[in-house]
């Protein structure tokens, strides 16, 4: 370069100074390093334990994705899937947070939370939009463990809700399924959360759970019943309707109450038991514990006694039927039915023990007890067994066999009615079957005549006495003649009097006469009659509704 006038121009002088301190640029990187060392430290110092929890199947959830929730707020996440060894279920690895970790413990549980529709209403819509996520209940503990089984289905209530669980004891399940309302005066207060029946398969466990301050009302004294469906019962004092909600009716309930007692102690502690009632009307029964089995033989038929049909004392149910068996005898051919009854001996005396119930059974029989087959609705044609007093009984007792003792019965009214018009339509018969012998065999005309024999001799003795009376001196007499004619005018009377009834007796008893016409018409009659009252009898033991209901053919 030149300045224009052709010399060149003169550079300057660079001057070097030393650098002690490094570029800021090195500070990004520096930084991104120590940004990256807290993030390792903080995670390494937010993670949890990292468990496996066995599901049935992977529906829904994917490694990597799906995430582990707690009271809506994300604690985890699933990190692994894999299949078990026997290849039956499958391992889901989640890696916890430290904060639930804290907390977690060996009775934590998980389930899989999915869309779900059961009878007790839809669950799991959020799902739709947020996805299928594993939700998680810490437990009550902190023992923590490496391997969990996860839950079937989700829980009816929530880990945090506070509230009692308590177990109810059934026959059955019936109409309940998980999440069924609980009530108590007619308020839902909780749920069914779970059932499982017993090792010994007797019967069904129920848990239920009972929200605060609710719990507060279950004593020891309080009773739980099904209160599914609707109850109906029509008894002397009119109908009666009962039904807790719509809800139960359709999808099952249970229902408790507390009756006001001196007695009803204190409030139950979680996790007591009672008993669950088939209805409301049998929690207002007493319930005795103590149950005598004995078996009995009628000797009509069993027709309209089923099992659970009522054994009564003085019209108070005693006792039930348990069950109605058919025996044959291989060698004689006979065939008996047993019928296995309960008695209830507490119904007599509460504080009675169960050697002394029967005792005191063995002496009453002793007295008379005997058992009837009687009939409790002629519409129906339902029986019942009934335990009453016999007077003059015959000699009987508790017969101990194999399995049940035998307790002595007799016949009721309805089986006795036929045998007594059976026994009245035989003496009718044998009755008039005499009187035709008497009339036929010629005894009473014969009997007739003799009569007229004593009478004809009775006339020739008064004539005699009449000429021996003539012959004596009417001076010397003459009061005692005119006796003696006066008596004799009247026993002419007399005489002529007897003769015309003989006369009207002989017409009577002649063969052709109307009058024995008329008498074998009577017999015609009587036998007629007797045969009605052999059907009417055959009748009222095959069908002894038909007294109301008219008779049906056979």
């Amino acid at each position: 370069m030149s300045n224009g006038i052709g010399q060149p121009d003169v550079l300057p002088e660079v001057e070097l100074h030393e650098q002690r301190w490094p570029s800021p640029v090195w500070l990004i990187p520096l930084a991104a390093i120590v940004i990256g060392l807290w993030l390792m430290l903080q995670a390494w110092y937010q993670k949890g334990p990292t468990i496996t929890v066995q599901f049935t199947s992977a529906e829904g959830i994917e490694a990597g994705t799906t995430e582990v929730r707690y009271k809506a707020v994300t604690v985890g996440k699933l990190r692994k899937l894999r299949l078990s060894d026997d290849l039956k279920t499958i391992e889901a690895v989640l890696e916890l947070n430290k904060e639930i970790g804290r907390h977690l413990g060996n009775d934590a549980k998980f389930w899989v939370v999915s869309p779900r529709v059961t009878r007790s209403g839809v669950s799991g819509l959020s799902t739709f939009f947020s996805g299928t996520y594993i939700g998680m209940d810490p437990g009550t503990n902190t023992d923590d463990q490496s391997f969990y089984k996860g839950e079937e289905r989700p829980p009816v209530i929530a880990p945090t809700e506070n509230g009692r669980r308590f177990f109810l004891m059934s026959n059955s399940l019936g109409s309940m399924d998980i999440g069924a309302p609980v009530f108590f005066k007619q308020l839902q207060v909780g749920e069914v959360i779970d059932y499982q029946l017993l090792q010994d398969r007797s019967q069904v466990r129920l848990e239920v759970f009972i929200r605060d301050p609710y719990y507060d009302f279950v004593h020891g004294n309080s009773r739980f019943w099904n209160a599914s469906g609707a109850e109906f019962k029509m008894s002397a004092a009119g109908a009666e309707f009962r039904m807790e909600s719509l809800a139960s009716l359709l999808i099952g309930g249970v229902a408790f109450e507390t009756p006001t007692s001196l007695t009803a102690g204190e409030i139950s502690a979680e996790g007591a038991t009672f008993p669950l009632y088939a209805s409301y009307s049998d929690t207002q029964k007493e319930q005795f514990s103590q149950r005598l089995y004995y078996v009995m033989y009628f000797n009509g038929s069993v027709r309209g006694l089923t099992v659970g049909s009522p054994l009564e004392y003085q019209g108070i149910p005693v006792g039930q039927v348990e069950n109605i068996d058919i025996r044959m005898n291989r060698e004689s051919l006979d065939v008996r039915v047993p019928v296995l009854v309960s008695i209830q001996p507490q119904h007599f005396d509460s504080a009675i023990t169960l050697p002394e119930a029967e005792e005191a059974m063995r002496k009453l029989v002793n007295k008379g007890l005997r058992a009837k087959l009687e009939t409790a609705s002629l519409l129906t044609g339902q029986k019942l067994i009934t335990l009453s007093m016999e007077k003059e009984p015959e000699p009987a007792q508790i017969v101990k066999t194999q399995f049940y003792s035998e307790f002595p019965t007799t016949g009721s009214v309805f089986e006795d009615l036929p045998l007594m018009a059976t026994d009245v339509m035989i003496s009718l018969e044998d009755t008039l079957v005499g009187i035709n012998k008497l009339v036929n065999s010629g005894k009473l005309d014969k009997a007739v005549d003799n009569l007229n024999g004593v009478l004809a001799e009775a006339e020739q003795a008064v004539k005699a006495a009449k000429q021996a009376i003539q012959q004596v001196d009417k001076a010397t007499l003459p009061s005692v003649t005119q006796d003696v004619n006066k008596i004799t005018l009247d026993l002419g009377k007399t005489l002529q009097k007897i003769q015309g009834s003989m006369t009207h007796i002989d017409q009577l008893t002649a063969r052709n006469s109307p009058t024995q016409h008329q008498l074998e018409e009577m017999l015609e009659e009587l036998t007629a009659a007797s045969r009605s009252v052999r059907s009417l009898t055959e009748t009222l033991q095959r069908q002894p509704a038909s007294l109301l209901r008219g008779k049906t053919g056979e």
